[in-house]
């Protein structure tokens, strides 16, 4: 597993506030074409990952990990920062916002500037064992009006159904109306701050909601599975522009990774399920159904159901099928036959007990 953890520089003298700034700067000169002193390493990795340079944009330094370390004294944790007219590199203090791992290795990181301030993004590669045996299923459906909808599937029953990150909906919709009438009085700086405090807010439910999801699955004991929604955005194309806003505007593959790097840290799996027909299909008979309104799936046979909630429980059963009667995990086989009979409709299967 790969963990980015952020860190903030703190307490720099005015020397290498300096050098941080010259290097930076002169980054920025090389990149639009310009002939500055610059560290040669720094220059490489720039335009080897730079392909394409934009005007007014300004790009982070890529930090090589051979030329880089982390060391820790009593108060602080030290990184080691090669700049150009300096022989050694500086010798900078910075505070993490997480503890850093013990047996973790150091990977390519980034240094950025912020209002004046730097941030180093350290990457790091710890080694991780993923479990194999498992109790139950949490199945997550992902959807617009609720971003995780979440049901635990132990010993052929359905439990613990979880609705989580609803508010999420309500502030994409306030910011949308908010930018629409900003961008009418032209109050253009305006639009860009309160696009970050959208963001900083949205990005703070999905932490709370993905860390609920893992602390769920490892209470019981379960591994995870994930509807697959790749290419559900340019299947909305050509369907209005609000209806393109609000697909675009859903977090679905940041909620993923979340949830994933978060399991994996504890060796849980993370399990992508093709998700086609499942908020169409009743979990309990296997019949097509119809979706009555956004929340509502309707099945002849069987009645009203909550839409995201049939779709988790089907997804839940998708996996069902690769687990051995120990609750062994198996990989899916990539010449497995298609799930979809000929006239469309997926075969249901039935809740396994083991």
């Amino acid at each position: 597993m790969r963990l980015t953890i952020r860190c903030g520089l703190i307490k720099l003298t005015q020397r290498k506030q300096q050098l941080l700034d010259r290097e930076y700067a002169n980054l920025q000169i090389v990149l639009q074409g310009g002939n500055a002193p610059l560290y040669s390493a720094h220059k490489q990795q720039a335009l080897r990952f730079y392909k394409k340079i934009k005007k007014g944009v300004q790009y982070p330094l890529s930090l090589r990990n051979d030329l880089i370390n982390v060391q820790k004294s009593k108060s602080f944790y030290f990184l080691r920062i090669p700049v150009a007219g300096q022989r050694g590199g500086i010798k900078v203090p910075f505070k993490p916002h997480r503890p850093i791992p013990v047996d973790a290795k150091l990977c390519e990181s980034k240094l950025f500037k912020r209002k004046g301030k730097f941030i180093a993004n350290l990457v790091y590669e710890i080694p991780t064992k993923l479990k194999t045996h498992f109790s139950s299923v949490l199945a997550i459906d992902m959807g617009e009006r609720t971003p995780a909808t979440a049901v635990l599937l132990w010993e052929g029953q359905v439990m613990k159904p979880m609705f989580l990150g609803r508010e999420i909906r309500g502030i994409r919709r306030h910011h949308a109306w908010l930018r629409k009438r900003l961008q009418e009085r032209k109050l253009l700086k305006v639009v860009k701050r309160i696009g970050a405090r959208e963001r900083i807010r949205v990005n703070d439910i999905l932490h709370c909601v993905s860390r609920h999801l893992v602390d769920a699955a490892v209470a019981s004991n379960s591994c995870i599975a994930l509807g697959n929604l790749r290419g559900i955005r340019k299947g909305a194309r050509g369907r209005g522009k609000r209806f393109n806003r609000i697909v675009s505007s859903m977090p679905f593959y940041k909620l993923r990774s979340m949830i994933e790097y978060k399991a994996g840290l504890l060796g849980i799996p993370v399990v992508a399920v093709d998700e086609r027909m499942t908020s169409r299909t009743c979990h309990a008979c296997g019949l097509e159904g119809q979706r009555k309104s956004q929340g509502c799936f309707v099945c002849s046979n069987c009645g009203q159901y909550n839409a995201d909630l049939n779709g988790a429980i089907n997804i839940g059963k998708r996996l069902l099928p690769y687990m051995d009667g120990s609750g062994a995990t198996c990989g899916l086989a990539l010449n497995r036959p298609d799930e979809h009979p000929s006239d469309g409709t997926p075969e249901a299967a039935p809740i396994r007990t083991w």
